[in-house]
């Protein structure tokens, strides 16, 4: 083979590697299925509520469930194969560990409760990644930014909910409230996206220094969040066609 054949070869193949317009569009257009199949799971996650709740103050496990199998897929969607295998098995850990009973004793109860919160925070975590890239379709980044900010409400009321658990921290009821019901899960999750979302509905009130200081991080991320996606969509380039 000559040196004019090995180069026009070479060319060739240079030429094959490159995607072509169509191919683009095919990638930028399963992009944007993705994002949207991540915000609609959240949106799945927060309308699922009433539909399992019964007025407890543990969270119910068809929930649980429910929010781990959203997380999770998420991340799978995103394309962390290797990492949605880690969390399957932490999840599946978690789950033993209440079949078991070892959640029922005081020296055992936070590790099943911090692994799920461990499985959320993955989860915010890559898909704020994703939302922050740069040569991602627009559509996909407000997609994952807007489930990011559902999973970081998701995120904070699991806080919430393990400080009270764990009795290093206090959320009391209004005081129109007091005497007439106890303290439900709910509660913490409407708390927690009155406080991301800045709304400030006050009903529930964080009582001691680390329930507040909880509360003031997760105001400043609902109000730096969505200012600093903004400014990011506006400055990141996206993947444009030819």
């Amino acid at each position: 083979m000559t040196d004019e054949e090995q180069a026009r070869e070479a060319a060739q193949g240079e030429q094959a590697s490159v995607p072509t317009h169509a191919q683009r569009q095919e990638r930028q257009a399963r992009l944007e299925r993705h994002g949207l199949l991540i915000f609609l799971g959240q949106i799945i996650g927060i309308a699922a509520v009433p539909l399992v709740d019964a007025g407890s103050q543990s969270v119910p496990i068809a929930y649980v469930i429910l929010s781990l199998t959203i997380a999770i897929t998420t991340v799978w969607i995103l394309g962390y194969q290797r990492l949605t295998y880690f969390l399957v098995a932490t999840s599946l850990l978690a789950g033993i560990w209440f079949q078991l009973g070892f959640a029922k004793l005081a020296v055992f109860g936070p590790p099943p409760i911090l692994l799920f919160l461990l499985v959320k925070v993955v989860c915010v975590i890559v898909c704020i990644r994703q939302a922050f890239r740069a040569g991602v379709p627009s559509t996909q980044r407000i997609y994952c930014g807007a489930a990011s900010f559902i999973m970081l409400g998701i995120f904070f009321a699991g806080i919430h909910l393990f400080v009270n658990k764990m009795e290093i921290g206090h959320y009391a009821l209004p005081a129109e409230f007091e005497g007439s019901r106890h303290l439900r899960w709910v509660d913490f999750l409407w708390f927690s996206f009155a406080t991301l979302s800045t709304a400030g509905y006050s009903d529930l009130v964080p009582v001691g220094s680390l329930p507040l200081t909880i509360a003031t991080m997760e105001g400043l991320s609902g109000l730096l969040f969505p200012a600093t996606l903004i400014a990011r969509i506006a400055s990141l380039p996206t993947e444009h066609s030819d």
